[in-house]
């Protein structure tokens, strides 16, 4: 593996991801659980866009191709933290009484759905996923739950 080639890629997935992520969180108003839940939104749009879905390949990559002190694994592993980190800020600002756990449970979500959706093994997992963080953010929550629960996804499978 030219670890240069990949670098450029992953850098390059890492840039479009970003885009996409922040005009969700941009496009999900002012309620801090939309914007949160916008991370899922993004998901959702990436697994439908052309390019798919490929953090899955990252985590192969940094599991099965790069040892401890490798720059692929010290680059996916920043991406992750970024990701971690955005997401915990947005989990504080929704009111939740402990950031820390709902932002581990939507990083499970999140992560398992890409998984999912790679092997094929769970129909529409994004929209399962955006349906559980959804979920997940509406429990964890103290706001008022009156307009949080209405998908602006039609195709999207509410509970």
């Amino acid at each position: 593996m030219n670890t240069e080639h990949f670098l450029a890629y992953v850098d390059g997935r890492q840039i479009r991801w970003r885009l996409a992520l922040e005009q969700c969180i941009n496009e999900a108003g002012t309620d801090p659980r939309a914007r949160l839940l916008a991370i899922f939104d993004a998901l959702r749009s990436c697994a439908a866009s052309h390019q798919g879905l490929r953090s899955f390949s990252f985590t192969h990559a940094i599991t099965e191709l790069a040892g401890p002190q490798d720059p692929v694994r010290a680059m996916v592993t920043t991406h992750k933290e970024t990701l971690r980190q955005q997401m915990l800020e947005l989990s504080e600002a929704t009111g939740t009484p402990d950031p820390d756990l709902l932002t581990d449970q939507l990083l499970l979500v999140y992560e398992g759905a890409i998984a999912n959706h790679a092997f094929g093994n769970v129909d529409n997992a994004t929209d399962k996923a955006h349906t559980t963080a959804r979920q997940l953010i509406a429990a964890a929550s103290p706001l008022p739950l009156n307009t949080f629960l209405v998908d602006r996804n039609p195709e999207s499978p509410l509970p």
